[in-house]
C-alpha cells in the first residue's frame, strides 16, 4: 500500500520574498474572487488514494457521492507499473480509470497525482519480487533512471497530474536508499517547478536512509507516514508524534538535510484492520450507522465476515489533525478513498471539518471552497438556536460536528447563529478577498423587501453607533405572497406582497439574557411627506402577531408592540401607528408633537392577518390629521381615498407642527413576534385609478348615488375632485359636470358590470331632482 504529497517546493521562500517587497509596492485594490480554495486558505491539505484494483464504477461514484468535496489532493495509486527498462505498463482498465479521474479533476479541481509502487511482473513472478527487481534496475542505472523520469513526466502531463508519489516499500540497503533518493532528485530537476515529488515510508524510519551522502530530505516536497491506525500521542513510541520525530531524526547528513515538520504528512486508515478480512469504514457504518465517535474498534458481521476490527475513531482523527496543525505539518492522508464512508461518518470529512474550524476558514458547506454558498448557508440560518453547544472537550466537539453547527453558521459552538457569526464570516471573506453575496446578514439590506409603492429601494437594518449591524437574525424575509389578506371592496387588495417576520427573544436567549435590543428596519420614502403642505398621503400594510413562539412572560407583557414610525431626516420619530399585542389594540401616537393626540381602539387579535390603512392629511399651518383603520379578514374595505370613508381612529396634531417625514421605520420590542408586509405609501391616484366621468363615488356605475355627490358639491369653485362632483377635471362643480353625468347616466365600467345593484329610480325622476338641485345651488351661490 502507498500514499502521500504536500506544500510547494519554494512556497516558504517565495512568501518571505513577497513579504519583503510588499511595503515598497504601490497599493492597488484587488478584485474580489467569487471562490477560492478552502484548503489553500487553511494552509492544510488532505490526500487520499484511489487503488488501481477497484472498479471504474466505484471511481465514477466518487464525484456524485461527494467524496472529492473533502479532499485537496487525489492520488491514483499504481496506475502505471514501471518496467525494468524505465517504461511504464498501463493496462486498458487503468487507462479507463485514468480517463475517468482526469475528467473528475477538471470538474472538481483537486490536485491530481500518481503513486508509483507496483511493478510489471514477469511470468510466474510474484508481485513482491517484481517490485524489488524493477525498482533496483531503474534506480541503479543513470540511463534507465533518465528514461524512467522522462516517461513519468510524459505520463503526468498526459493525465493533467501535477505530482508523483514514490512508494517503493521499501529499499533494504544504504545503496538502494541512495539510488532511490537520486530518482527523486532527477525528477525535481526534470519536472516543472509547480509539480511535487513526495515519498511514502512506514511509521518507523529506516536509519540506513540517511547513511549515504546522497540523502537530502529537501529533495522531497512531502513525506507521508504510513502508520495508519495509530493515535496522535499515547505516550509510547507507537504514535504519530513518535513516527514524525523519527523522520526528523534522520540527521546523519546534517540537520539542514533532515526532514522538517513542514514536510511530514500524518497517514490514517479508513478500513478495519486486525480482523478476519479487510472491511471498509463505509461497510462498518452500513451495519452500525450510529458508530460512536470514540469507537476504536468494531465487533459484528460485515460482508459475511464476523469478528472484531480495529478502526480509527473520529476522536483520533481530530487529535491527529490537531497534531498536524500544532507542528505546522502540511496535512493528513488517507488509505484509501474507496473504503471511506460517504456521509458524516467519513473520516476525511471529519478531518476537513476540524481543520476548517480550527483555522477559521469559512467553508461551511465543506466542499473545499469558500464562496457565496457558504455565506448563504449562514444567512439562511440566521436566528437559529442549536441544541449542542461547546467545542472544548472531545465530546463537545463530536456533538458540534454531528449536530451540524458549523454548517449552519455557528462558528464558535455557542449554540447561536447570529450577527456575531455573520460579522465573523464577513471579516474572513474580506481577509480572503472573497466576494460576499448580497444578503441581509452582511449588507444590512433587505433583499426581498424592496421597491414598494412610495418606498425608495430596500429597507435597511439598524446599525449601532459604531455603524455595526445589530442582530439581523431577528428578521426572516419571506417570498412574495407568503402573507396575504382576503377581503371585499375596492381597497381590499391594496397592499404589498413582500413580507418579513420580526421575532421575539427565544428561550435560550432569555436564559442567557441576550438579544434584548429593539428590532428596527428603516425604509426611505421616495417623496418626503411634508405636513406643511395641503396634501393627503395614504399608507397600507398587512400585519400579523404570532403567538406560538412567545414565552409565557412575553405573552403577558404589555411591551409587546410593533410601530410604524414616521421619521424626519435626523431619524427622529414624529408620530407613529402602533399595534399593541397584549392589549389587542392599535393606535396613533404623537411622539414629537406635545399638542398632538394619542388615540387607540380595540381589534388586533393574535394569529390573524389584518390590513392596516392610514391617512395623513397635511394642512399648512393648521392642525394636521392622522387617521387609521384595521380590517380583519373578510372585511369590506372600500375606497379609502373617499372623503366619506369611515376611519376608526382620528388624531389631530398641534397647530404649527409640520414635520418633514423622509423615512419609515418598523420598531418592535424583543417581547413581540410579528409578520408585516412592505408598506405602500402614496397619494390617492397611486392606489386607485380615476373613475369614469360622472362616476363621482368611484363604484363603477353612473347612477343616483353620483347625483347625490354632485348635488352636495355643487357650487365649489376650487379644489373639487370627482368625489365632490367634478366630472371634467376643472376643480369646480357646476352645470357642466351635471351634463356629463346626465350623458353617462346608466353606464357601467367593467369593474362593476357584474355587480348586483339596488333598483334605480326612473331617469325622468332623476332629471327633476337634478334640476331642482341646480336651481337651489344657483340661489345659494348668487
Amino acid at each position: 500500500m502507498a500514499k502521500s504529497v504536500g506544500v510547494g517546493r519554494f512556497g516558504p521562500a517565495i512568501l518571505t520574498a513577497v513579504a519583503a517587497i510588499l511595503p515598497f509596492m504601490p497599493q492597488v485594490a484587488l478584485a474580489q474572487s467569487s471562490s477560492i480554495s478552502a484548503w489553500e486558505a487553511a494552509e492544510f491539505r488532505a490526500w487520499s488514494f484511489i487503488p488501481y484494483w477497484i472498479s471504474n464504477s466505484q471511481i465514477a461514484a466518487f464525484g456524485p457521492n461527494g467524496a472529492y468535496d473533502h479532499l485537496s489532493d487525489v492520488v491514483y495509486h499504481a496506475g502505471a507499473h514501471p518496467r525494468a527498462d524505465g517504461s511504464l505498463e498501463i493496462t486498458s482498465t487503468r487507462s479507463t480509470h485514468l480517463a475517468t479521474i482526469k475528467a473528475q479533476q477538471a470538474q472538481f479541481g483537486f490536485r491530481y497525482h500518481t503513486s508509483l509502487y507496483d511493478a510489471a511482473e514477469n511470468p510466474g513472478e510474484s508481485a513482491a519480487a517484481a517490485v524489488e527487481r524493477v525498482w533496483n534496475a531503474i534506480t541503479s542505472n543513470p540511463t534507465t533512471r533518465a528514461t524512467f523520469v522522462n516517461n513519468v513526466k510524459t505520463f503526468l502531463t498526459n493525465n493533467n497530474m501535477t505530482g508523483v508519489n514514490l512508494d517503493w516499500e521499501r529499499p533494504n540497503t544504504v545503496t538502494e536508499w541512495a539510488n532511490y533518493t537520486q530518482v527523486a532528485k532527477d525528477m525535481q530537476a526534470a519536472f516543472p517547478e509547480a509539480w511535487e515529488v513526495s515519498v511514502d515510508d512506514y511509521g518507523f524510519a529506516d536509519s540506513r536512509w540517511d547513511d549515504s551522502p546522497v540523502f537530502d530530505a529537501r529533495t522531497y516536497d512531502q513525506i507521508g507516514m504510513m502508520g495508519y491506525h495509530y493515535p496522535a500521542n499515547n505516550g509510547t513510541n507507537l504514535d504519530q508524534q513518535s513516527f514524525a520525530d523519527g523522520k526528523k531524526a534522520l540527521t546523519a547528513q546534517g540537520a539542514e538535510k533532515a526532514f522538517k515538520d513542514s514536510q511530514i504528512i500524518i497517514g490514517m486508515g479508513t478500513w478495519g484492520t486486525d480482523g478476519p478480512g479487510t472491511v471498509g469504514l463505509k461497510d462498518i457504518v452500513a451495519v452500525n450507522p450510529n458508530l460512536p465517535g470514540d469507537a476504536t474498534s468494531f465487533t459484528g458481521t460485515v460482508n459475511g465476515l464476523t469478528g472484531t476490527w480495529n478502526i480509527v475513531s473520529r476522536y483520533e482523527v481530530r487529535d491527529n489533525v490537531q497534531l498536524a496543525l500544532d507542528r505546522g505539518m502540511p496535512g493528513v492522508m488517507w488509505w484509501a478513498l474507496s473504503y471511506d464512508a460517504t456521509n458524516k461518518m467519513s473520516l476525511a470529512r471529519v478531518a476537513q471539518h476540524y481543520a476548517m474550524f480550527k483555522r477559521g476558514v469559512p467553508d461551511l458547506t465543506l466542499d473545499g471552497k469558500v464562496d457565496a454558498a457558504d455565506a448563504s448557508a449562514l444567512a439562511d440560518n440566521m436566528g437559529t438556536t442549536l441544541v449542542e453547544t461547546g467545542t472544548t472537550t472531545a465530546a463537545q466537539m463530536e456533538a458540534f460536528y454531528m449536530g451540524g453547527n458549523w454548517e449552519k453558521g455557528d462558528r464558535d459552538g455557542n449554540g447561536y447563529v447570529n450577527q456575531a457569526d455573520a460579522d465573523w464570516l464577513a471579516g474572513r471573506y474580506g481577509a480572503l478577498n472573497v466576494a460576499l453575496p448580497d444578503r441581509l446578514a452582511y449588507t444590512g439590506s433587505f433583499e426581498k423587501f424592496s421597491n414598494a409603492l412610495g418606498v425608495d429601494g430596500r429597507w435597511q437594518a439598524r446599525r449601532n453607533h459604531t455603524n455595526q449591524l445589530m442582530e439581523t437574525g431577528n428578521f426572516t424575509q419571506h417570498d412574495p405572497g407568503t402573507l396575504s389578506y382576503s377581503g371585499t371592496g375596492a381597497g381590499a387588495g391594496k397592499y404589498s406582497t413582500g413580507s418579513v417576520s420580526i421575532r421575539n427573544q427565544n428561550a435560550a436567549e432569555d436564559v442567557d439574557n441576550v438579544n434584548e435590543d429593539v428590532r428596527q428596519m428603516r425604509g426611505q420614502l421616495s417623496t418626503p411627506l411634508d405636513l406643511g403642505q395641503d396634501q393627503e398621503t395614504y399608507l397600507t400594510f398587512l400585519v400579523r402577531q404570532n403567538s406560538a413562539p412567545l414565552l409565557p412572560g412575553q405573552v403577558a407583557s404589555p411591551n409587546r408592540t410593533l410601530s410604524l414610525e414616521m421619521l424626519n431626516s435626523a431619524g427622529q420619530s414624529q408620530f407613529d401607528f402602533t399595534l399593541f399585542g397584549q392589549q389587542t389594540d392599535f393606535g396613533i401616537r404623537s411622539q414629537a408633537d406635545a399638542a398632538g393626540q394619542d388615540v387607540t381602539a380595540d381589534g388586533f387579535a393574535a394569529d390573524t392577518t389584518y390590513l392596516f390603512v392610514a391617512k395623513i392629511s397635511g394642512n399648512g399651518q393648521e392642525a394636521n390629521t392622522m387617521q387609521a383603520s384595521l380590517f380583519a379578514p373578510g372585511a369590506a374595505v372600500g375606497n379609502f381615498t373617499d372623503p366619506n370613508f369611515a376611519w376608526t381612529l382620528t388624531a389631530e396634531g398641534g397647530a404649527g407642527f409640520n414635520p418633514l417625514v423622509t423615512q419609515l421605520q418598523f420598531t418592535s420590542t424583543f417581547e413581540g413576534n410579528f409578520t408585516v408586509s412592505n408598506v405602500w405609501a402614496g397619494e390617492a391616484g397611486d392606489f386607485f385609478a380615476a373613475p369614469a366621468p360622472g362616476d363621482f363615488n368611484a363604484d363603477g356605475v353612473v347612477d343616483s348615488a353620483d347625483l347625490e355627490r354632485w348635488s352636495a358639491g355643487m357650487g365649489m369653485t376650487d379644489g373639487a375632485t370627482h368625489w365632490h362632483g367634478d366630472a371634467n377635471g376643472d376643480q369646480m362643480v357646476d352645470g357642466a359636470d351635471f351634463l356629463v353625468w346626465q350623458q353617462r347616466l346608466g353606464s357601467v365600467t367593467p369593474a362593476a358590470a357584474n355587480a348586483v345593484g339596488v333598483p334605480e329610480p326612473g331617469t325622468a325622476c332623476l332629471m327633476l331632482l337634478a334640476a331642482s338641485a341646480l336651481v337651489r345651488r344657483r340661489v345659494l351661490v348668487w
